[in-house]
């Protein structure tokens, strides 16, 4: 391969939002080692102009900047752009996406964009092999954290015991209430939590100042797009977060997961916890072994520093994306043979239906009759079945907006 793939490729990366932090920090990331990057935000173009508009901005966009390569990363639930625009893109510019929750999300929404991708980035450890099984390429993007962010601060470790995350997420506040029970001095943060939101940029002073920084695993509850596999259920999150803690230099204490060997070694860089037995147990044991936490929490240090900066990260993942996109460039797709789900389908419409009534909110309504007209695409049945979701879903929306106070909007 050519010492940089990239040097002179015009990138195009699609956005669902400019308003997430840590996808806000990749780009940022992305700036530095790719010289011509462009970033659109999809889903707040097609909400002020509509489906087919955005369509063609994109393909417009294209052409006059000739794009080689267009990324994108569709969050669960942005149907905005359909499978079917991206084929049809395919003659023009190299696809790849990048996907940053499939270890919820795989089956019910990714595995489907992702089946016309040149290449596709993963943030979920086994499903690398669920995009190879289906002969798409695939990359793992391990984890990264910004180091101005997460850093080590001289401070008296006075909280026994930190969370930072959604305390209201499937069992969790069952486990820190049974500290809590037992005696332990346990400080909470995000929502539903004791202490209320925490800005990002004050995580490391809470994390430096506790013995134990708390990892929760299991996915968050299942939403509208995979409720229909509750099986999810079992599965568990990227260990990944352990970086946050690590970077820090702070023990963490970890929920299993089965790809948390990946990131760090159990017993060496972490430690993990399978019940809330075993949770109170290891808790009240590093509390009282001040020495072999500390030594854990270095170990963790050295392995983040040297493996999960940005700076080592990126440059890996596009150096491996740099390899699968030139081993292609001989390959022409003439035809792309598209199979999609009926409950992808449904939950197409659905997407769809919500952003409609978000067009006719912003009195665009030419637009939402035009999007309408697109949600009878897959046939009647697959109409009513998203339409009805996707309804009942933009109606609780309005009435959550009508309960809020208008200041509290601004």
């Amino acid at each position: 391969m050519q010492q940089n793939y990239f040097v002179d490729k015009n990138i195009l990366y699609l956005l669902p939002t400019n308003k997430n932090q840590y996808l806000n920090f990749i780009c940022d990331e992305l700036k530095k080692s790719l010289t011509n990057i462009y970033y659109f935000n999809f889903v707040e173009y097609s909400y002020k102009y509509g489906i087919r508009n955005t369509e063609k901005y994109i393909s417009n966009f294209i052409f006059e900047k000739k794009v080689n390569i267009v990324i994108s990363s569709p969050f669960p639930g942005n149907y905005q752009l359909s499978v079917e625009f991206y084929a049809s893109l395919k003659n023009k510019t190299k696809i790849v996406f990048w996907m940053w929750d499939d270890e919820a999300y795989f089956d019910s929404h990714s595995k489907y964009y992702c089946q016309i991708a040149d290449a596709v980035i993963t943030c979920d450890f086994f499903s690398v092999y669920a995009y190879q099984k289906l002969n798409i390429p695939s990359i793992f993007f391990s984890t990264t954290h910004p180091q101005n962010i997460y850093f080590p601060i001289e401070a008296t470790k006075d909280i026994d015991v930190c969370f930072i995350g959604g305390c209201n997420q499937r069992d969790r506040m069952e486990y820190i209430n049974f500290l809590i029970d037992n005696g332990i001095n346990v400080e909470t943060f995000g929502e539903g939590s004791k202490n209320g939101f925490l800005e990002w940029d004050k995580f490391s002073n809470i994390l430096s100042r506790s013995k134990i920084a708390l990892n929760f695993n299991k996915l968050s509850d299942l939403l509208w797009m995979n409720k229909d596999d509750p099986l999810l259920n079992r599965a568990r999150q990227s260990g990944g977060h352990w970086c946050e803690s690590a970077l820090t230099r702070t023990f963490c204490l970890a929920e299993y997961t089965p790809n948390i060997h990946v990131f760090a070694e159990v017993g060496e860089e972490v430690d993990i916890f399978n019940s809330k037995e075993e949770l109170i147990e290891k808790v009240r044991y590093y509390l009282l072994h001040a020495d072999i936490r500390e030594v854990i929490a270095k170990n963790a240090y050295e392995k983040a520093i040297n493996n999960f900066l940005p700076q080592v990260v990126i440059p890996n993942i596009l150096r491996e994306l740099g390899e699968i996109l030139e081993k292609n460039n001989t390959q022409q797709i003439e035809k792309v043979e598209i199979f999609l789900s009926r409950t992808f389908k449904v939950n197409s419409i659905n997407g769809l239906t919500f952003t409609m009534f978000a067009l006719i909110k912003n009195k665009k309504v030419l637009y939402a009759l035009e999007l309408f007209r697109e949600l009878f695409k897959y046939g009647f049945f697959i109409f009513f079945a998203g339409f009805y979701g996707g309804t009942v879903r933009a109606m609780k929306n309005i009435m959550t907006l009508l309960k809020t106070p208008k200041n509290s909007l601004k």
